[in-house]
C-alpha cells in the first residue's frame, strides 16, 4: 500500500497513476472513480484529496468529520471535511441542485491553493445539473480538482464522462483482501483470523465493503435474520406477520445489513439454479440454500434479488423500515408464485 494513500487497499494501478500524476503536477482536474459499491472509492477519494491538498490524511479522516458522511442519519447539503476538501452525496434519491449551488458559492471564494470537491454517487446527477456544471468542469479554477464517484458509469451523462479521467476500481485479489482484513481486524468481530479469511474472500468476491458488512459488528445476527427471512418467504403463504415478528426493533442501519445478507443468499440461489454443479466454485453455498433453491427456479431468484436491491435502495433514501418490510413480504410471495413484478 502506497504510504500517501494509507487507507486504500489494492487498486495498485490507480494508486501508481495518482502518485505519478501528483509528482509530475499533471493530475486531471476531473476524475471519475467507478466500480461496484464497497470497493473503497470514497475512501480513496479522501486519501487522494489529502495528497492533492498537502494535508495529513488523518486530518481529513478525523473523528469529527468521518461520521458526517458515513452516517446516513446525518444529512447535509454539503460537508466541509477541511477548509480545502468538500464532500457531497445524495440525501434523497438524487443529487439536488441546491447542493451544487452551495458548492458553487464556496468555489467563488477559493484562493489559488489546492481544493478538492468530492461528489459521491455522481450517477444520480440529473442531466440538467450535469449540463449546468459542464462549464465548471471544462474551465476549472487553477488547483481545483473534482472527484466524481459512480457505482454505475453508464448512468452518467456522456459529456461529463468524456471530460474526466477514468479510474476503475476492482475487487481485491486474495492477498489484498487478507491484508485489508488483518489491518482492520478490530472491525471483524464475526470473523476468525486467519482461519475464515478464505471463506470470507469467497463469499464477498474480494469486496472489502461487503466483508465489513457481513463480518463486522452485528454481521452474525444479520445472517441469522437473512436465513430466517428466506425460510419465511419460501415456505409461508402469509409471511407479513412472521416478518413483522422478527423485526420489531430493527432500525434502518440494521435492516440494511440484513438485506445485504439476504441479497448474498439470493445470489447463491441464482447460482444453484443456473450452474448447480459448479456453484461451489463461485461462492460459499450452505445446505440450507440447497434446500430452498428449487422454490426459486425459473428466474424467480433473479427477480427476488432485484426486489431486495430495490428495497435496499428505498431504505437508503428514507423510506420507513416498516414500509420496506411490508413491501418485501408482499412482493416476495408473488415472485415465489411466479408473478415476477
Amino acid at each position: 500500500m502506497n504510504s500517501i494513500f494509507p487507507h486504500v487497499f489494492g487498486q495498485e494501478r490507480v494508486k501508481q497513476a495518482w502518485a505519478k500524476a501528483i509528482e509530475n503536477h499533471r493530475m486531471a482536474s476531473t476524475s471519475i472513480f467507478y466500480g461496484e459499491e464497497g470497493l473503497g472509492k470514497t475512501t480513496a477519494a479522501l486519501d487522494l484529496a489529502a495528497a492533492l491538498t498537502h494535508i495529513s490524511p488523518d486530518k481529513v479522516w478525523n473523528e469529527n468529520n468521518a461520521p458526517a458522511w458515513l452516517d446516513d442519519e446525518k444529512k447535509s447539503l454539503l460537508y466541509m471535511l477541511d477548509a480545502h476538501v468538500f464532500y457531497m452525496k445524495p440525501f434523497t434519491d438524487v443529487l439536488q441542485i441546491g447542493q451544487f449551488v452551495e458548492l458553487g458559492d464556496y468555489i467563488q471564494h477559493f484562493d489559488d491553493s489546492p481544493h478538492v470537491c468530492i461528489i459521491d454517487e455522481a450517477q444520480t446527477m440529473g442531466a440538467p445539473i450535469a449540463n449546468a456544471w459542464l462549464k465548471t468542469l471544462e474551465e476549472p479554477k487553477e488547483n481545483l480538482f473534482f472527484i466524481l464517484i459512480s457505482h454505475n458509469l453508464e448512468r452518467m451523462l456522456p459529456t461529463v464522462v468524456s471530460r474526466a479521467e477514468l479510474f476503475r476500481f476492482m475487487p481485491l485479489d486474495r492477498d489484498g483482501f487478507q491484508n485489508f482484513v488483518i489491518a482492520r481486524r478490530e472491525e471483524f468481530s464475526g470473523l476468525k483470523i486467519p482461519e475464515d479469511i478464505e471463506k470470507a474472500y469467497k463469499l464477498c468476491a474480494g469486496n472489502p465493503g461487503a466483508a465489513l458488512n457481513f463480518y463486522g459488528a452485528g454481521g452474525e445476527s444479520a445472517y441469522d435474520w437473512a436465513k430466517h427471512f428466506w425460510k419465511i418467504v419460501t415456505f409461508e403463504s402469509m409471511p407479513l406477520t412472521r416478518l413483522a415478528g422478527i423485526s420489531p426493533k430493527t432500525n434502518r442501519k440494521e435492516l440494511l445489513r440484513n438485506l445485504s445478507w439476504c441479497i448474498a443468499i439470493g445470489r447463491n440461489l441464482m447460482l444453484l439454479n443456473e450452474v448447480a454443479d459448479e456453484a461451489d466454485m463461485f461462492s460459499l453455498i450452505t445446505q440450507e440454500e440447497r434446500e430452498i433453491a428449487p422454490s426459486w427456479a425459473d428466474g424467480k431468484a433473479q427477480a427476488a434479488v432485484k426486489m431486495l436491491e430495490k428495497a435496499e435502495k428505498a431504505l437508503r433514501h428514507s423510506i420507513s423500515v416498516r414500509d420496506v418490510i411490508n413491501m418485501l413480504a408482499v412482493n416476495m410471495v408473488w415472485i415465489r408464485k411466479g408473478v415476477h413484478l
